[in-house]
C-alpha cells in the first residue's frame, strides 16, 4: 500500500506515487552498487512522462525552453515542471548547461516550493468511501454510522446512496 499527504499539490503526488511503485517494481532487480532513489526517480518520470511523448511535445534537441511550455506540459503530463526539465536532461532534450540554468532561474523566482499558476489538481480515492458502502450492503454497519464515516448528514447520505438527482443513463 503507498499512502501520500493531501498538503500537496497533484503533480508532486503523483511523482511520488510513481517514485513509491517504482520502489516496488524495481525491489531486488538493481544492482548492489545502484542507487535505488535515482533509480525510482528516473522510473517515476519516465512512467508519466514517456520519452516518445516528450520529444513529441517539445522535439529531440532544444537549445532554449520558455517557462510556459513547461507549465502547459505540466497541466497535461500531471507532472511538475521541476520534473519536466529534469526529464529533458534525462532523455538528452537538453544539456547539462541549459538544465542548471534553467534551475537556476527557477530557485531565484521562488519555484523550487511552489511552481506558478494554478496548481495541478490533487488525486482522488474513493476507496474509502466505496468500502463504506461495501459494509452498509454487507450489513456490518447501518446507515447512520455510514453517514457519520462519510461525514454527511443522513438527509444527504439517504440522496447520495440513491443517486438522488442524477440522470438515468440509457443502456442499448
Amino acid at each position: 500500500m503507498i499512502v501520500i499527504s493531501s498538503h500537496y499539490p497533484g503533480d508532486r503526488q503523483r511523482f511520488t506515487l510513481a517514485h513509491e511503485l517504482g520502489h516496488l517494481v524495481l525491489h531486488g532487480r538493481l544492482s548492489a552498487d545502484g542507487d535505488e532513489e535515482k533509480a525510482c526517480n528516473c522510473f517515476a518520470g519516465a512512467f508519466l512522462l514517456p520519452k516518445a511523448a516528450l520529444r513529441q511535445h517539445l522535439g529531440a534537441h532544444r537549445n532554449a525552453i520558455e517557462p510556459r511550455e513547461l507549465y502547459m506540459l505540466k497541466h497535461e503530463f500531471g507532472i511538475s515542471m521541476a520534473a519536466i526539465l529534469m526529464r529533458m536532461r534525462q532523455c538528452r532534450v537538453i544539456s547539462e548547461g541549459l538544465y542548471k540554468q534553467t534551475r537556476i532561474f527557477f530557485n531565484s523566482s521562488g519555484w523550487r516550493t511552489t511552481e506558478p499558476g494554478d496548481p495541478y489538481p490533487q488525486e482522488q480515492t474513493i476507496l474509502f468511501s466505496q468500502l463504506v458502502y461495501r459494509a452498509l450492503s454487507e450489513g456490518y454497519i447501518g446507515e447512520s454510522k455510514a453517514a457519520e464515516l462519510l461525514g454527511q448528514s443522513l438527509s444527504l447520505f439517504h440522496r447520495e446512496r440513491k443517486l438522488g438527482g442524477m440522470d438515468a443513463v440509457a443502456h442499448q
